[in-house]
């Protein structure tokens, strides 16, 4: 389980996530449409790839998603990003996504950048075996089920 918190300072807005082992991970096995959108919120995910137009990128980890019954938090090394979102089958609608403003290294804010317009809209999600895959347009974003231990 993990919770998001807005944190205001300065006039920039930004996401900490507390990850705290409380039982559950992902659901496991088969099928997406068989698993409602509670199995997202089970854990927070790890990205572990990033295709844009069939080429992979590096991705800068770490890079953690996390999803309430009404929002997202990406936590990135630059500037996190968090929005609200509403479940639709398959569908997720996210947005507007909100972010800090943070001058990071160009190649950081660029994955930035290609996360959000991933995201922000209404990309697709399938959850299997603990892997989650996210894709909006062109980009496909995979990321691994966070194991913790406690």
């Amino acid at each position: 389980m993990s919770r998001m918190r807005m944190v205001v300072t300065g006039g920039f807005v930004g996401v900490a996530l507390t990850l705290t082992a409380c039982g559950g991970g992902a659901s496991s096995g088969g099928d997406s449409t068989a698993v409602d959108a509670k199995a997202l919120m089970e854990t927070s995910y790890i990205v572990q790839s990033i295709t844009v137009d069939g080429v992979e990128r590096e991705v800068i980890t770490p890079v953690a998603i996390s999803f309430t019954t009404q929002g997202i938090g990406v936590s990135t090394p630059c500037n996190p990003l968090s929005g609200p979102v509403t479940y639709d089958g398959p569908t997720l609608t996210i947005g507007p996504l909100a972010s800090t403003r943070m001058a990071c290294e160009p190649a950081l804010m660029e994955q930035d950048q290609v996360l959000a317009d991933a995201l922000e809209g209404t990309p697709e999600w399938a959850l299997a075996d603990g892997r989650l895959t996210l894709t909006g347009g062109s980009t496909v974003i995979v990321a691994e089920a966070l194991q913790l231990t406690g």
